[in-house]
């Protein structure tokens, strides 16, 4: 039976290792004990979420037949299929998959929001505020989920009609897949009264300042800043061929790790690992036919009380919204999402995205 390594078991990993585990040798290389919802994190910092529907142990969410190990790795070699973890220890495969999700770059002692222990701190910020002046926002480069710093504006602002909230864009001018969500983002922003700058590129905070590349200063009381990302390989995210995403024969990076051209988020992951899944099944079986990965990514966001539906692939995007039901879908995600996991929700999952996309 053909053995498959896959190195992390957040979003992409495990939803690979779930839908390969009934037919080849699979083992996870994962440190952590727990696997966080990272989308739910919006809802968790004004208080709609609790910890515990965030969160699951790790070992929990394959299925039986999946190998874990709790190590880190430490280093990959692409030609052997190999990864070497933190004591040392070998491990190679006939396929190997880097699914390790993004590491954030530190930035004045910032690194974005995507841990719990980063989450509970805006938390503490946003129930007991210094101030009621709000800045959030990015540093250039690629972040998980662009969505996020809005929807984070908007259910701030929502839950604190009082607070003054600036959203800072590091680009004046967005990606053209990412214009009709930085459009919609826009309107609803001034909608509820929440300023936006576009085209702040941080290049310093200074006290209770946050000051751009042209000089200009933004006060704050609270600032929430998201940093890029990287992969834990290096200091780049991992180069593949953005259809196939192969890094070499039999060696794949899915997930925030790889440096495809699409929005970091965890649809695209969980697209990308089907894309591998059926690659790795079909080369094993003997089919010559090729998956291809065509870009796909579709979110439901929040968009103040209501809801957006964001849907793109590599040629094009759309937004339809805003609609509360948009809001429904997002806000009922944090219970189905564990259920994605296992391939459950692909019955919904992908008609709805061939109907986005038509």
């Amino acid at each position: 039976m053909e053995k498959v390594i896959i190195v992390g078991g957040g979003n992409a990993g495990t939803v690979l290792s779930n839908l390969l585990s009934p037919y080849l040798d699979v083992t996870v290389i994962e440190p952590r004990d727990y696997h966080v919802y990272q989308p739910g994190i919006v809802d968790y910092v004004v208080g709609r979420e609790s910890e515990e529907h965030m969160i699951r142990k790790t070992e929990e969410l394959f299925n039986r037949g999946v190998k874990t190990v709790k190590t880190t790795a430490h280093k990959v070699l692409v030609e052997d299929r190999t990864v070497i973890d933190e004591r040392g220890v070998k491990y190679e495969g006939d396929y190997l998959v880097l699914a390790t999700g993004g590491v954030n770059r530190e930035f004045r002692g910032i690194k974005g929001y995507h841990e719990l222990s980063q989450a509970r701190q805006i938390r503490e910020m946003v129930n007991n505020p210094k101030g009621k002046n709000f800045v959030i926002g990015s540093l250039p480069g690629v972040i998980k989920c662009p969505a996020a710093p809005w929807e984070m504006a908007f259910l701030i602002k929502g839950a604190h009609r009082d607070f003054n909230v600036t959203v800072i864009v590091p680009a004046k001018n967005p990606p053209p897949l990412q214009q009709p969500m930085s459009n919609a983002f826009s309107r609803l922003a001034k909608e509820l009264g929440i300023n936006v700058k576009k085209g702040f590129v941080v290049s310093e905070i200074e006290g209770n300042g946050v000051i751009s590349e042209e000089g200009e200063k933004l006060p704050f009381d609270q600032l929430i800043l998201d940093t890029p990302i990287t992969s834990p390989f290096g200091d780049n995210l991992i180069h593949v061929d953005k259809e196939t995403l192969k890094v070499y024969d039999g060696v794949y990076a899915i997930g925030d790790v790889n440096d495809v051209p699409i929005p970091k988020t965890g649809s695209a992951a969980h697209f990308q690992a089907e894309v591998v899944a059926r690659d790795i099944l079909g080369e094993v079986n003997g089919n010559v036919e090729k998956r291809r990965y065509a870009g796909e990514a579709m979110c439901a966001v929040y968009a103040g009380n209501s809801g957006l539906m964001i849907w793109m692939n590599y040629a094009k995007s759309k937004v339809l919204g805003p609609s509360p039901v948009f809001h429904s879908i997002k806000k009922a995600f944090t219970s189905l999402y564990w259920q994605s996991l296992y391939g459950k929700m692909d019955p919904l999952l992908y008609p709805m995205a061939s109907y986005l996309e038509s």
